[in-house]
């Protein structure tokens, strides 16, 4: 999913989990899903912080390094 070492290696040093989900069934759940983030289809990129009471963080379609860098940064301060 992502090649920049910069990027797997704070994926790694932050113990990230990455999910990837397909919705080629068109399950209903994961369209209420998509809805909730002002989404209607994948890719949906979303950064969630290890506080289950801070919100996602919504990402672009097309993530850069830069971008993903600035997420976990973002949910790292975002759980403190």
């Amino acid at each position: 999913m992502f090649s920049n070492e910069e990027v797997l290696k704070k994926l790694e040093e932050l113990d990230v989990m990455l999910i990837k989900v397909d919705n080629t069934a068109r399950e209903q759940r994961i369209t209420d899903d998509l809805a909730r983030f002002g989404r209607s289809a994948l890719p949906t990129n979303l950064v969630y912080p290890a506080d289950p009471e801070a919100p996602p963080i919504i990402m672009p379609e097309i993530i850069n390094a830069k971008d993903a860098l600035q997420a976990l940064e973002q949910a790292v301060a975002a759980s403190k």
